[in-house]
């Protein structure tokens, strides 16, 4: 498991934030869509938003550059190793070098 680098509180790369629990006011957004963070694993990790439903550890997954909303074709990022549904938000990886 990778854990954060990066100076910041609360980096969790491991769980979701499920949209339901936003909606609920259970939740808060944790961070800004596009934050960055560098992991323990050697990978670039960024903070986006399902666009659609993406099976756990995705391996091709597009992040958009501008609304850092993820779907689960043809890209260069792997998605959390938790099952995601539309409006989830999680850490997506990819290599940092």
């Amino acid at each position: 498991m990778a854990f954060s680098q990066t100076p910041s509180i609360g980096v969790d790369l491991v769980n979701t934030t499920l949209a339901t629990d936003i909606a609920s006011g259970a939740k808060r957004v944790p961070f800004t869509l596009g934050m960055e963070v560098f992991a323990s694993d050697g990978k670039r990790y960024v903070f986006a938003q399902a666009n659609a439903s993406i099976s756990a550890s995705t391996a091709v997954c597009t992040v958009s550059p501008s609304t850092f909303q993820a779907t689960a074709t043809g890209g260069a990022y792997t998605s959390p190793a938790t099952a995601m549904v539309t409006g989830d938000y999680g850490w997506f990886s990819a290599a940092s070098v």
